[in-house]
């Protein structure tokens, strides 16, 4: 039967924002905001273009377009050896989750090609390929989310008696890998630990979990393939010995390789926070329950909330500030306290007043300024052009400065928690967002057009050649 809309490209950090029903409707919008992002790029590049006059280049400081084999390095080297970083990067820091469909165990591609359900699964994997490429902070932000989820799946399941619940399991179960076989009744997918500790007590079977066991399996199910991770490595050590090779030697940079380093490091943080997550799995794995083994505890019911101030001494007269300044700041960050039973049937969809969701913002935000500081080192950046360089340097402020404003709004709109002016704040920060990409997608196209006015020693091998005995690929 093949996928529908409901069933294809939900990953569940973004399920925990977007209701199923209404998916549709925000890829809808989503679209119209791309294409508007995209159409009005391409237009300020061309009107600043337009009314601008060529650049006259001192003869002391030659600039030079297009180069092919001029003894050093020539474009193509620096555009596939940037492409290349980039790709292998993305390619084996990318975590998916397990198809939903069979599409992937058809023999023949002719077959594949034809089946809607293995178009739709390329379609997910093409869309978070595209955001590592233009939107790399946006592909930590997610990570960011699922590890945190994944985390505290953890901390529940051991507070439940699952001692050797890992944070591969929870990952793997978020990711849709575990589906649970009771005796007599149908396998039943799980999308976390909540709901694997739920279907136990629900069906009241004296069963428990065997984790290593399961650990194991999937282990065996997981496709991480060493010869991309080797070449993946000597890419990206290659890549930064080069740009500070040329930074030692006083050679200048390509503005590309410049804002490939702050890619790839945002790269190697969606990485580290998906470290312990499955990596290509394709199937499933059935857990089986042995119904000879204890049970673990039952959930509690909800505790009756205690006033906090009364709960505790009251302060001293010296520490009362220092209190009150203290749990502002934790509750930014901390997780409020929840009952079991909160937990499970109230906790599963993030909201705006997550802890989850503010320290998301504060990560997003200093991932997007990463990227515009390295926009901002290229700051004297010269293009045939004479409208290029304003042009670049006003994209850049409005890179750096729109995250942290929009991180403020966020979080501003999660402490005043008034319907309208959440709903105002939150329309500030989209509009915030849109600006902010169309000024990404105009530094985007300057990437480009700076190859025809680079400095003539950006191609100047001298005090670096010993950087070819480094294998890469190029």
């Amino acid at each position: 039967m093949p996928l529908t809309i409901r069933e294809v490209g939900i990953v569940p950090s973004v399920h925990r924002f977007v209701s199923t029903d209404r998916l549709l409707r925000h890829i809808a919008i989503l679209g119209l905001l791309v294409a508007f992002t995209i159409a009005t790029s391409i237009i300020i590049y061309f009107l600043a273009i337009h009314y601008g006059h060529p650049t006259q280049f001192p003869s002391s400081n030659p600039h030079v377009g297009f180069q092919g084999d001029s003894g050093g390095r020539d474009t193509m080297d620096i555009v596939v050896s940037c492409a290349t970083t980039l790709i292998t990067c993305i390619y084996t820091s990318v975590h998916f989750d397990v198809p939903r469909s069979y599409a992937h165990r058809l023999a023949s591609w002719p077959k594949k090609l034809r089946s809607h359900d293995f178009w739709l699964e390329l379609w997910t994997k093409v869309s978070f390929w595209m955001l590592g490429v233009f939107s790399p902070e946006m592909l930590v932000l997610h990570a960011f989310y699922e590890y945190k989820i994944a985390r505290r799946d953890v901390v529940w399941m051991h507070e439940h008696g699952y001692t050797d619940w890992s944070l591969t399991l929870s990952f793997a179960a978020d990711m849709g890998a575990l589906v649970v076989q009771l005796p007599g009744r149908d396998a039943h997918p799980v999308r976390s630990g909540f709901a694997l500790h739920h279907l136990l007590l629900w069906h009241r079977d004296p069963s428990t979990l065997d984790c290593k066991a399961l650990e194991y399996e999937l282990a065996d199910r997981t496709k991480a393939d060493v010869l991309v991770k080797v070449i993946t490595t000597l890419q990206i050590v290659r890549f930064f010995l080069g740009v500070i090779a040329r930074a030692v030697n006083r050679l200048p940079v390509a503005p590309v390789e410049t804002v490939i380093c702050a890619y790839v490091g945002c790269t190697l943080v969606y990485y580290t926070l998906w470290l312990y997550k499955p990596y290509n799995v394709n199937e499933r794995i059935v857990v089986r329950l042995s119904p000879m083994l204890s049970r673990a505890r039952p959930i509690s019911e909800p505790a009756p909330s205690v006033d906090g101030d009364a709960a505790q001494p009251p302060p001293g007269k010296w520490t009362r500030p220092l209190r009150a300044l203290w749990a502002k700041a934790s509750s930014l960050f901390c997780e409020p306290h929840m009952s079991d039973h909160d937990r499970l049937h109230g906790s599963v969809r993030m909201h705006q007043l997550s802890p989850y969701v503010t320290e998301g913002s504060l990560l997003g935000a200093v991932a997007s300024l990463v990227v515009g500081l390295a926009h901002m080192a290229c700051w004297n950046v010269e293009f045939p052009n004479s409208n290029g360089q304003p042009l670049w340097r006003y994209c850049s402020l409005a890179v750096v400065v729109l995250p942290i404003v929009t991180a403020a709004i966020i979080l501003g709109a999660a402490k005043i928690q008034r319907t309208w002016v959440t709903e105002v704040m939150n329309m500030c920060a989209l509009s915030m967002i849109v600006v902010y990409c169309i000024a990404r997608l105009v530094l985007l196209i300057l990437l480009g057009h700076s190859f025809q006015s680079l400095p003539a020693r950006v191609y100047d091998t001298q005090g670096v050649s010993w950087l070819s005995l480094i294998p890469f690929i190029h």
